[in-house]
């Protein structure tokens, strides 16, 4: 072989590898660093030290292992960066305002991942978008060391002495009992957002950020209680993700919120609140907290007093693995009645009752 076909081939070697290196590039700059950012955070050891560069939050740092890192863009704050969680905490979204997509190859994320099921990221005009999921609801905490921006999950029953799930009965398409033009749906949900404002005036601050769907308040001789909702909006919830709900969260009370009505659903004379409770209950639990928010009811609104009644035959009275009440408000059926509970002031009274209830029983 000639000396000008020698340098030919070499050339074309040349030519050859610089072309597969530029189409590597090409290819891992178009799936972008969504794979690199997801086997950083899935290492479950190793030091963060590559990543935190010249800082004296090293050592903190590298100790903490946080479970995700984001390095702040030049001109913004942590407060610019949002956090909303979703599907009970299972999932959340960071969003990163004013960015390009050269961000996450700039400042690839890492961490240790503990608590991160998956994490994938999408450019939403200009801002970045990182999706988090969790295999169990948690708490993500934020902190802010320099210009970093760590996250680390907290499990929920840590922030709170005592859990309750505050249920508004059906929902969506379920629209339950109805009369005259009014559905029993929409006065649960009004009852039950009533019962949120009433938590929300004293909401702990640590939490606030999740005020979409809990409250924590302080209750004196109790502690802190977190108070989360199954629908704030008129949404179908099916029975089913209602109990899971409360299992998962480890809840020590379930109240779910209904309106009464005749079985033969015409306008009738007869009226007043009851509360259904699981007789099967052993403990008897059930039915001390239904005796309480009945007297409560008969209290606060003035209502004929129908007791406390066993409701076993109710899919979630039947199924609450923790004491758990059914309050029965009022009857649809009946206009007086009927009438009381379509007034704001009828439901913010309903709403004290149930909180005083809840309040008495933890005490």
């Amino acid at each position: 072989m000639g000396r000008t076909e020698k340098t030919a081939v070499r050339l074309t070697a040349i030519f050859l590898i610089v072309f597969s290196l530029a189409g590597i590039l090409i290819l891992w700059t178009r799936q972008g660093t969504g794979v690199m950012a997801r086997q950083r955070v899935a290492e479950k050891s190793g030091s963060l030290m590559d990543y935190l560069k010249e800082t004296d939050q090293k050592t903190e740092a590298v100790q903490k292992l946080h479970s995700l890192r984001l390095v702040l863009p030049v001109r913004h704050s942590a407060d610019s960066i949002s956090i909303r969680s979703q599907n009970l905490f299972t999932e959340y979204t960071i969003t990163i305002p004013d960015i390009t997509a050269s961000y996450f190859t700039e400042y690839p994320v890492s961490g240790n991942g503990q608590g991160i099921n998956d994490l994938t990221y999408e450019m939403d005009g200009d801002k970045g978008v990182l999706t988090l999921t969790t295999n169990q609801s948690l708490f993500l905490e934020e902190s802010v060391s320099g210009s970093y921006v760590f996250f680390d999950f907290k499990d929920i029953r840590d922030y709170f002495d005592k859990v309750v799930v505050i249920d508004a009965g059906h929902g969506g398409n379920d629209n339950g009992c109805m009369a005259d033009g009014v559905y029993e749906k929409d006065l649960t949900l009004e009852i039950v957002k009533k019962f949120k404002q009433l938590t929300d005036q004293n909401a702990v601050t640590e939490v606030k950020e999740y005020g979409n769907t809990l409250t924590s308040m302080q209750i004196a001789g109790v502690g802190k209680v977190g108070f989360f909702y199954t629908r704030l909006s008129d949404k179908k919830v099916y029975l089913r993700p209602r109990r899971e709900m409360a299992e998962k969260l480890g809840a020590d009370l379930f109240l779910s919120v209904h309106i009464n009505s005749t079985s033969s659903g015409r306008e009738s004379s007869i009226n007043g609140g009851q509360v259904l409770y699981k007789a099967s209950d052993k403990t008897g639990e059930s039915k001390k907290f239904a005796d309480i928010v009945m007297n409560q009811m008969a209290e606060k609104l003035g209502c004929r007093k129908r007791g406390a009644i066993a409701g076993d035959n109710i899919y979630i009275v039947r199924t609450a693995k923790m004491p758990v009440a059914l309050a029965e408000i009022g009857f649809i059926t009946n206009k007086t009645e009927r009438e009381k509970l379509l007034s704001d002031d009828y439901q913010e009274k309903t709403a004290q009752a149930l909180l005083d209830a809840i309040t008495e029983y933890l005490g």
